[in-house]
C-alpha cells in the first residue's frame, strides 16, 4: 500500500524518530518504576531495533525506502551501570537525563512532523 506524498523520506525518518523515541521512553520508565527493586537490570531499546531504526535513517538519507522495521522490544541494556550491593543496575540521574533528553528528540521531531502537515495544508487550501 502506497501513501502517496505521506511517504516522503522526511516524513518516513519522522515516523521513525517518533517510533524510537517512544521506545526509549518505555524502556526509561520501566528503569525508574523499578529502580528500587532488588536485581533489576537497566533495560534498553532492543539492539536488533536499534540497527535497524539506523539503517533505516541512512537508506532515507539516500533517498531510498525503508521495509519493515523489526518488533519494536526492549530487552536488558549491554551496558550497565555498576551495580548496587542489592543487585540493581538503575542510576536513576542518569535515567532522569535519558528521559529529558529523549524527550527534546520527541518533540523536535512532533514539531517537524507538525511543520511538515501544516505545509501540506497551505499547499492544498492556501490557508495557514
Amino acid at each position: 500500500m502506497s501513501l502517496g506524498m505521506f511517504s516522503t523520506p522526511a516524513l518516513q525518518s519522522l515516523s521513525l524518530a517518533l517510533d524510537e523515541a517512544a521506545l526509549r521512553h518505555q524502556a526509561i520508565a520501566s528503569n525508574l518504576a523499578n529502580v528500587n527493586t532488588p536485581g533489576y537490570q537497566r533495560m534498553d531499546v532492543s539492539s536488533s531495533f536499534e540497527q535497524s531504526f539506523n539503517d533505516a535513517l541512512t537508506h532515507l538519507g539516500s533517498g531510498e525506502q525503508v521495509g519493515d522495521m523489526p518488533e519494536q522490544t526492549i530487552e536488558t541494556a549491554a551496558v550497565q551501570g555498576p551495580a548496587r550491593p542489592d543487585g540493581n543496575t538503575v542510576q536513576i540521574e542518569q535515567e532522569m537525563v535519558g528521559m529529558a533528553q529523549n524527550s527534546a528528540k520527541y518533540e523536535f521531531a512532533a514539531q517537524m512532523m507538525n511543520l511538515n502537515f501544516h505545509g501540506m495544508k497551505y499547499a492544498i487550501t492556501g490557508q495557514s
